[in-house]
């Protein structure tokens, strides 16, 4: 058997291989995925969807925000450390954050009225 033989037989499984360490390395960056929803109801009220989380002082996580509203809405919470992300219509937008310590801390959408018409979740951090 030449060498072209054995690369070609072996360059399939080593691609595979590399890819399968790539994602596994790629997926510790990420911490925890939490998806949210997050939109608006035909009474004018707002939400984010879970209402309420719990995590661990240091926890690394990557929010997934669905925006299933009918205009834009925003991610964001100074108290937690949180830059604001603006999630269009219709679109995802992924956050990754870690958990700051223990305490209790909003999120919120600080376009103006939304958050008044419910479009907070709080975050609970406490050790496990």
């Amino acid at each position: 058997m030449n060498h072209r033989t054995i690369l070609a037989r072996l360059a399939l499984p080593l691609a595979l291989a590399a890819l399968a360490a790539a994602s596994v390395a790629c997926s510790g960056q990420e911490g925890r995925r939490i998806d949210i929803l997050a939109g608006d109801r035909p009474d004018g009220t707002m939400y984010f969807q879970p209402a309420t989380l719990q995590l661990a002082p240091g926890e690394k996580v990557t929010f997934y925000v669905e925006n299933q509203g009918s205009g834009d809405h925003e991610f964001e919470s100074d108290e937690a450390g949180i830059d604001e992300v603006v999630i269009p219509a219709g679109k995802t937008r992924k956050i990754t954050w870690t958990a700051p310590k223990s305490g209790q801390y909003p999120i919120y959408c600080d376009i103006t009225g939304h958050r008044a018409a419910g479009m907070e979740l709080t975050v609970r951090i406490a050790a496990p």
